[in-house]
């Protein structure tokens, strides 16, 4: 009987410490991390990122740029993504959070008659859902699950919300590095 408590705690003991181990080394990803660095578009497109389109900023307050695009590690893996280009972190937490979060999310705003910037709102929509009769698509929803905020760049990124927002940390890593 001794034997089985004592094996007992031990397994106990290594359980717990290796479970209180591992999630010390979990990165936590935050939406909003300010940087020394001043980025402009060019800096994503040294990294290799793609330009499907680029927006008119007229009536995005503060915007520098905002492209639509994709990039990822390496062909498999790419995403799309809405970078939208701000003069500081400030400006970008200030004039493009509130814009972000309304273009983001299971409950973003896809209609042109209630978006408040309607510049690429086609884009931020992706068609899914089961269809009927073979598969067919049934819906539209949100492309971008999330956005994060990164020293002066709002981006938006796709996936489903539990996911966007390591697609935009993969994306800030990399501009980071």
């Amino acid at each position: 009987m001794y034997k089985y408590m004592l094996v007992t705690i031990s397994f106990a003991l290594l359980f717990f410490s290796c479970s209180e181990n591992s999630g010390n080394n979990k990165k936590v990803l935050e939406v909003v991390t300010n940087s020394q660095n001043i980025f402009s578009i060019d800096d994503f497109y040294n990294l290799g990122f793609k330009k499907y389109r680029e927006y008119d900023v007229a009536d995005l307050d503060g915007a520098t740029d905002a492209v639509f695009g994709f990039w990822g590690p390496d062909s498999f893996s790419r995403k799309e993504y809405e970078l939208r280009i701000y003069n500081s972190h400030s400006e970008a937490i200030n004039l493009g959070e509130k814009l972000a979060e309304e273009a983001t999310g299971n409950d973003a705003v896809l209609k042109s008659s209630k978006s408040s910037w309607k510049e690429g709102i086609k884009d931020r929509r992706t068609i899914g859902g089961p269809g009927a009769g073979g598969g067919g698509r049934s819906g539209t929803f949100p492309k971008y699950g999330n956005y994060a905020i990164f020293a002066n760049v709002v981006m938006l990124c796709e996936g489903a919300e539990e996911i966007a927002l390591q697609v935009c940390w993969d994306l800030i890593d990399q501009l980071s590095n």
